[in-house]
């Protein structure tokens, strides 16, 4: 084959590349899937300096949580949220409220009220629609303070913690 022979041969094979690339690209995008926005991302940009005041307010009161989500059922998945106040001692009557959302699936968080289990410890059973990674956006009210802390914790199929 003469030299000059190949140019054409390689515009052809870069042009059904590029088809290639494209058609794959606009298969992906199509996916209900490929993509996460989370609900009302505008919203929350306005709000960034209430929140950055609420993270300090939130490190001046020294309450700390710490959460577990016990193993995933389509029946319910046990939620058990410890509060404890800036001495350690466990922080009773508080009101406990948490959000739900998992990355696959942002649009669609899961809400729950927990109940005081004894003192400093809250629970309840969330319907949760699958397992994996949760985050666990929580809200505590207590003698008019206001409380917020984000944890993520795995619910997993069928596993005991």
């Amino acid at each position: 084959m003469k030299p000059g022979a190949w140019w054409p041969i390689a515009i052809v094979g870069v042009l059904a590349v590029t088809v290639g690339a494209n058609v794959a690209l606009m298969i992906a995008a199509r996916d209900p899937n490929a993509y996460v926005v989370e609900p009302d991302y505008y919203e929350k940009a306005v709000r960034w300096d209430s929140t950055l005041a609420q993270a300090r307010h939130d490190v001046a009161l020294g309450w700390a949580v710490d959460a577990r989500l016990g193993p995933w059922s389509p029946r319910g998945t046990p939620l058990e949220l410890a509060l404890a106040d800036s001495t350690g001692a466990p922080l009773a009557s508080a009101l406990v409220e948490v959000e739900l959302v998992n990355n696959l699936d942002p649009a669609h968080a899961v809400h729950a009220s927990l109940a005081p289990r004894s003192p400093g410890r809250y629970a309840a059973n969330v319907a949760l629609p699958r397992a994996g990674l949760w985050e666990l956006r929580t809200t505590v009210r207590r003698a008019g303070e206001l409380f917020t802390a984000d944890l993520r914790r795995d619910a997993l199929r069928g596993a005991a913690r």
